[in-house]
């Protein structure tokens, strides 16, 4: 942590910490106020991501988030393609005031438009529909904590899964999830829960693979184009339409 309490017109109490690829990272600890952070693929991480001036990453975006959001925060991602993001995009822990927002928003028309060639792994402490996700498409999700909602987004899979985590809440709305190329489309591994309407879910293998406890619903206009479509351990209890699946069997495609 450091310190630098002489000019009042910044944030002077900073958390350092490791980020990989990119080092070292100096966060504020608070937000003083709303604001909107561009990222442009042909911008600089180097600008202070204003509009005529935006970043080149979204990791860099993140990199420059408080970690607690008390004001209403945007990073707006113009349509491009994003290669130099790493294997994952890490937002790092981020703790957001309950009457504000955290968005991260890209074309919800035409989400494929923000091709971003990596993961995003998140970590979030707040509720669900204020931090969202939204017209963006990448390799795959990993919600390690915390809820986040997602609309009009691709998530193209890793070849192991394109949604996983270890204790995230994840609702997601019109979106498409894995190919026929992963293992999974969603992969669940400890105490998750899953809230889809209108998604299409893809898979090598099993649409919804569940390793640990968890509720899983999806609605009835979501679709599954794989061989298996629930694989679930005995704790699990999964929601399609009006039908009830428990855990400990596999299900296949009606």
């Amino acid at each position: 942590m450091s310190d630098s309490p002489t000019d009042s017109s910044r944030q002077w109490v900073t958390i350092d910490e490791e980020v990989p690829r990119w080092g070292l990272v100096s966060r504020p600890l608070t937000t003083r106020r709303s604001r909107e952070i561009v990222v442009d693929s042909d911008g600089n991480d180097d600008n202070p991501g204003a509009e005529d001036e935006p970043l080149r990453t979204i990791q860099e975006a993140f990199n420059r988030l408080p970690i607690f959001v008390q004001h209403d925060t945007t990073i707006r991602v113009r349509p491009g393609s994003y290669t130099d993001e790493g294997p994952a995009i890490h937002t790092g822990p981020i703790v957001q005031k309950a009457q504000c927002t955290l968005r991260l928003v890209g074309d919800v028309e035409e989400p494929e438009r923000v091709d971003v060639r990596s993961g995003i792994n998140s970590t979030y402490q707040g509720k669900q529909l204020h931090y969202t996700i939204r017209g963006i498409a990448f390799d795959g999700l990993s919600q390690f904590a915390g809820p986040v909602d997602l609309r009009d987004c691709v998530f193209h899979g890793n070849g192991d899964a394109a949604i996983s985590g270890k204790n995230g809440h994840v609702f997601a709305k019109r979106c498409r999830i894995g190919t026929e190329s992963d293992r999974y489309a969603i992969w669940s591994t400890l105490m998750e829960s899953y809230g889809l309407v209108d998604c299409d879910l893809a898979a090598g293998e099993v649409a919804i693979k569940a390793n640990g406890p968890g509720t899983h619903r999806l609605a009835a206009n979501c679709t599954i184009d794989a061989p298996t479509a629930f694989d679930a351990d005995s704790g699990s209890v999964i929601t399609y339409g009006d039908a009830l699946y428990v855990g400990g069997r596999r299900y296949t495609p009606d």
